[in-house]
């Protein structure tokens, strides 16, 4: 008996030892995804954001917010569609191509490293899209239920606080005399920026989110904001593979063929990754940023089948506008005047108050496409209309700007693959009779060889305030060009990208007072010798006419002006828990007959994790120097989830910041964030109600996420 006993306390010891065991081991797994996941997300969008170059206020949540979708719910690659491997911004069109012949005439997948017999696949890419992917076999395919939404659906709550340190002008201590006489001497509200989001989550099925943010300077939950936040969104999504395919209901955006007639949201241009140049299609997508002016608010729907599907969409929402005036119609309708529109989403003092919803803005229309799995054909209709007279005082080089109070498009994109070649492309044309066309080539010329080639012409003419397409310019107007990039697998270990653009613009252009061309020109080296080391040499080379305002004549001359960059990066895991990343930056900017300004940047990054451990950390020591603002430079950096930082660095001096997240227990994540710029060459930051009288300006960030 007692030996029985015996062995069934060993057994029952043993058996506990290896669930434990299994537990850890997938807790460990858990941990090492995660870390892998993050930075995946976190390299792709450096890569993206290093061309866009607009300062810290982008916003790629949508990004973000896929890569992360696809993290806790993979895309079975034995059930998935072309549009969902593309929201993964991973794959090109020919490894996509690749792995629908190889099921084709392999049948399906059984397990997931087949794909290193898919052409075009390299272990590089398989690496990077594992965590997004998984292969399953019929018999495990999920079908959607209500008891599984609320089983299986995921709850995410964002709290953010944000606030700078030292105190700028518009929120210092003012005489009631003073204010009386200049009401936007002052902001009305607190210095600090809130922002809160919720958002359910099943997969990609089914999604409903709040956002709201209060921006620095307004006030909040009193005077004129009784209400609390100055923005609110919200959403309902639903996404499923049966006749009603896709379905909104609030914020959205709308994005189809390469952005020329409707697309509406963040898009992507010029970058290192030269072949990414080619839109990636979605359709209907929920909004989830806090942008206040880059989404569509109302409705929107797709149904159809497999291969013929019809969206119909309707928004309306009031935006900002500088009114002019406001007088009453012979119908006793009071009619709007406006001068412009309003973009910056701030509404902190009286003034900006007054241009706050100052017109409704409108659009419907409809987009039908026919796809096969090698290709698809689009017809997009678009129109918009406002509520008010539009009289912009347009200046000579913008008299063909949009300036009514409706407007028409209608546009046919298309895309098809034939073997080792996707042509794309698509036309458009404005009501006002002008045509605008982008259509390009991706070729694989071997499997360690891509090339792509576009071509651009935008008529001077052409209106459209939801195009965003491929383009040198801030709109696809007043515009022609060719580019081409490639990307060169030179072994296993070098990899090189490059890429050339040539345009024109044959009318004139803000500070540029007369026809003008340009080219844009980047290589660049990429050396990885094991999965934990990488190092790259990027040399950009970018020159277009600008005004020369130097020069002793009565009229302006458009002369060249070329900006270089030179770049040295590496990253390389010190220790299983510390990463280090360093980079040298050189920028040499010269308008023709004036002295080269030159600009440098020195960084230090160090990133801790360590698996099972609740504390992870990422610190930046930055040095720079430049000669002015022309010879700035632009960095990325890691910052809170859902919080994007691409700072501008110029004058002289340095930048310490720290990003630290600490995992309290399962499904609670908090964030903090401290960041300091120090200048050593001046006593006073920035103008206006946002200058700070001192050297330095420091900023605070601190996020909660509850996660169930």
């Amino acid at each position: 008996m007692r030996n029985k006993l015996g062995r069934h306390t060993v057994l029952k010891w043993g058996a506990l030892l290896v669930l434990v065991l299994v537990v850890i081991r997938a807790q460990s797994q858990e941990s090492r995804d995660e870390i892998v996941r993050q930075r995946i997300i976190e390299q792709r969008i450096e890569i993206i954001a290093e061309g866009l170059e607009e300062g810290d206020e982008l916003d790629f949540t949508t990004l973000f917010d896929d890569l992360n979708y696809y993290y806790d719910r993979k895309i079975n690659l034995n059930r998935c569609s072309p549009e969902e491997l593309r929201s993964l911004y991973l794959l090109t069109e020919f490894q996509i191509q690749g792995l629908f012949d190889h099921i084709e005439k392999y049948g399906q997948l059984k397990e997931i490293w087949e794909l290193q017999a898919v052409k075009n696949w390299d272990q590089y890419t398989i690496l990077n899209v594992l965590p997004f992917v998984t292969v399953k076999p019929p018999s495990e395919l999920e079908r959607v239920t209500l008891k599984e939404i609320f089983k299986e659906g995921k709850h995410d709550l964002f709290l953010r606080y944000q606030d700078v340190l030292e105190e700028r002008q518009g929120y210092a201590p003012i005489s009631p005399e003073e204010l009386a006489e200049n009401p936007n001497r002052r902001y009305l509200g607190s210095s600090y920026r809130a922002y809160a989001r919720y958002r359910f989550t099943y997969g990609r099925n089914i999604s409903f989110g709040i956002t709201a943010e209060k921006d620095p300077g307004e006030e909040f939950f009193k005077g004129t904001q009784k209400q609390g936040f100055d923005y609110y969104s919200s959403h309902l999504y639903y996404e499923n593979n049966t006749f009603v395919r896709r379905a909104v209901v609030g914020d959205y955006q709308l994005q189809f063929g390469q952005g020329l007639t409707l697309w509406s949201g963040l898009a992507f241009g010029k970058s290192a990754d030269a072949l990414n140049a080619k839109r990636t299609e979605i359709g209907i997508r929920p909004y989830t940023s806090v942008d206040e002016n880059l989404f569509l608010r109302g409705g929107a729907v797709t149904i159809g089948g497999e291969r013929l599907q019809w969206t119909n969409f309707y928004s309306s929402k009031h935006i900002d506008a500088n009114i002019v005036s406001t007088s009453d119609s012979v119908d006793t309708e009071q009619l709007t005047t406006i001068s412009s529109f309003q973009l910056s989403g701030f509404h902190r003092t009286p003034g900006e108050l007054q241009d706050k919803d100052a017109i409704r803005e409108t659009y419907y229309g409809s987009n039908l496409t026919y796809k096969t799995r090698r290709g698809q054909i689009g017809l997009t209709a678009l129109i918009s209309e406002y509520d008010a007279n539009i009289n912009r005082n347009l200046q000579l080089y913008n008299q063909f700007e949009f300036n009514s109070k409706s407007n028409q498009v209608i546009g046919l994109n298309y895309s098809r693959t034939i073997k080792n070649v996707n042509l794309f492309g698509e036309v458009s044309r404005s009501e006002n009779g002008a045509w605008a066309t982008i259509n390009g080539a991706l070729v694989a010329l071997d499997p360690r060889v891509s090339m792509i080639a576009i071509y651009r012409n935008y008529a001077r003419k052409f209106q459209n305030q939801l195009a965003n397409t491929f383009v040198e310019g801030t709109r696809p107007a007043n515009e022609s060009g060719i580019y081409v990039g490639g990307q060169f697998k030179i072994n296993r270990q070098w990899t090189a990208t490059t890429y050339a653009d040539f345009f024109r613009f044959r009318w004139l252009r803000f500070q540029t007072d007369a026809p003008s061309a340009g080219r844009d020109f980047l290589t660049q080296l990429n050396y990885k010798p094991s999965r934990n080391k990488e190092f790259y040499l990027r040399y950009r080379s970018r020159t277009r006419d600008r005004n020369a305002g130097f020069l002793d004549v009565d009229i302006t001359t458009p002369l060249p002006v070329n900006q270089q960059n030179f770049r040295i990066n590496t990253s390389f895991l010190a220790h299983p828990n510390i990463k280090l990343k360093s980079r040298a930056e050189l920028v040499l900017f010269q308008q023709e007959g004036q002295p080269i300004e030159r600009g440098f940047l020195l960084y230090q990054d160090l990133v801790f994790k360590k698996i099972q451990f609740p504390v992870s950390m990422s610190l930046r020591y930055a040095l720079f120097y430049t000669d002015s603002y022309n010879a700035r430079i632009y960095a990325y950096e890691s910052d809170v989830l859902y919080a994007f930082s691409i700072p501008a660095y110029f004058s002289r001096g340095s930048r310490f910041y720290v990003t630290m997240k600490y995992k309290v227990k399962r499904g609670v994540d908090l964030w903090l964030r401290y960041a300091r710029w120090h200048y050593d060459d001046r006593q006073v930051i920035s103008s206006g109600l946002e200058q700070i009288n001192a050297p330095h300006r420091s900023e605070i960030k601190v996020q909660l996420r509850l996660r169930f």
